[in-house]
């Protein structure tokens, strides 16, 4: 399976956009079509996982407040929407939701790629 089909999945499942990095560098492997994110948006979350930080963030252009940051996976919410970001192995792996979506469906999708990838050796 390419990295693509991993972020199409992502917004099948119901997210509003979905995204893969790198974690060594924040390269982007792939992410969804109409997705404003950017790489430097993604190391910005990864700086933020790796010292526990609770300070708002940027992500795809919308400023989300932090719920939860434990190091592996951050939680994020703007209005009725939000982000979950999730590492694997060797990969960032994000998802952000509307008002259509609950935020734990978007924790099992994002965790459980993460999980997957994990165990794959990614």
């Amino acid at each position: 399976m390419s990295w693509q089909a991993y972020a199409d999945r992502i917004t099948s499942q119901g997210c509003t956009s979905g995204a893969l990095y790198g974690l060594d560098n924040a390269s982007e492997w792939a992410k969804s079509a109409g997705s404003k994110a950017t790489a430097s948006e993604a190391q910005a979350i990864l700086s933020r996982m790796s010292s526990n930080s609770t300070e708002k963030f940027t992500y795809g252009g919308q400023d989300f407040i932090v719920l939860r940051n434990s190091g592996d996976v951050l939680y994020g919410k703007v209005g009725a929407g939000g982000i979950t970001c999730a590492k694997s192995g060797k990969a960032l792996v994000v998802g952000v939701y509307d008002q259509n979506l609950q935020p734990g469906q978007c924790n099992n999708i994002v965790e459980g790629l993460a999980q997957y990838l994990s165990d794959a050796g990614y």
